[in-house]
């Protein structure tokens, strides 16, 4: 087998000036409403969303929310925050 000759870029690092500010700004749908969301807050959604919101739980409101089936109806959840 042969080897490729692989020839890397030049890359020079800049330390004495800040990079230049992003034109894009991440957006999430997940980070804004968890992340705006205040202790007693909650809403309920339907189980095909479980894996989503319980991901964005994890990600953006770890150790402070709670993710339970719905009382009354089994196909929705409740996603509600606690501390």
């Amino acid at each position: 087998m042969a080897k490729r000759n692989r020839t890397m870029p030049t890359i020079t690092v800049i330390k004495n000036k800040k990079a230049p500010p992003r034109v894009t700004k991440p957006k999430s749908f997940y980070r804004d409403l968890v992340g705006s969301m205040s202790v007693g807050d909650w809403f309920i959604f339907d189980s095909k969303y479980h894996a989503s919101f319980s991901t964005a739980g994890v990600t953006y409101a770890r150790g402070r929310y709670s993710l339970y089936k719905h009382p009354e109806n089994e196909a929705q959840y409740v996603f509600t925050i606690i501390k």
